[in-house]
């Protein structure tokens, strides 16, 4: 037993500790400042690609977000997009959308652009095959006067 938890704890870590995202995730992150720069954000539209969704060993463990993991909300882990953003999620396959928040970070497996909670497969019927191509638009937070009110006065456009 004390080997199996050792054997898992050392998976866990190496794949947590990892010195830098994949390169295709860095070449997002260039093409994304350029974007900003230009005046154009990448997170406007839609994006595609392949989307997995992790369970049951992560269930209960804190997030990067420092929420506590829950695989029957609807979560996903994303490696660059701000944490609490909502993302309509659309499998093309069989046309189910879903809003999730991001409030984790991977998925660290190359070609893959979403982590989904278990829940959140779920609901997009990608549950027992594991990976399916989706679509995700950022939906924009409105802003609130608490949101508002959080942002430091130097930074406020009055």
């Amino acid at each position: 037993m004390f080997k199996q938890v050792l054997y898992m704890t050392l998976i866990l870590m190496s794949t947590g500790c990892n010195a830098a995202p994949p390169a295709e995730s860095r070449e997002n992150q260039r093409s994304a400042g350029a974007a900003l720069k230009s005046g154009r954000t990448s997170q406007a539209g839609v994006q595609s690609g392949i989307a997995s969704w992790y369970g049951i060993p992560f269930h209960g463990r804190r997030t990067a977000s420092g929420q506590v993991y829950d695989m029957n909300k609807l979560t996903a882990a994303h490696l660059t997009l701000p944490m609490s953003s909502r993302l309509m999620v659309r499998n093309p396959q069989n046309g189910k959308s879903i809003l999730i928040t991001v409030n984790d970070r991977g998925p660290y497996i190359k070609n893959r652009v979403i982590d989904l909670s278990r829940e959140a497969a779920r609901q997009l019927g990608i549950l027992t095959r594991g990976i399916a191509r989706i679509q995700y638009t950022v939906i924009p937070r409105e802003p609130t006067p608490a949101r508002i009110a959080s942002v430091p006065p130097q930074y406020r456009f009055e």
